[in-house]
């Protein structure tokens, strides 16, 4: 299963419903449970590419997801 299928089945939600800055919390918490590593960092890159429309480019999956974390958090 694709991270962004993994994140939308956890939260209960449609893929895209998650791109709504009202589950970005609801996002990041799931993601803070998920093994970075149990998914490729295109994967990730994948992921923040729908959920932020911003082309990355990471090669470590930590790396990723703590950027991911760090874009979800509210403004």
């Amino acid at each position: 299963m694709a991270l962004i299928d993994e994140v939308a089945d956890q939260c209960g939600l449609f893929i895209s419903d998650l791109k709504a800055q009202d589950n970005h919390s609801l996002v990041a918490g799931i993601l803070k449970q998920i093994d970075a590593e149990a998914f490729s960092a295109a994967d990730w890159n994948h992921f923040m590419a729908y959920l932020f429309e911003e082309e990355e480019t990471f090669t470590d999956v930590k790396q990723a997801r703590q950027a991911c974390l760090d874009k979800l958090k509210p403004q």
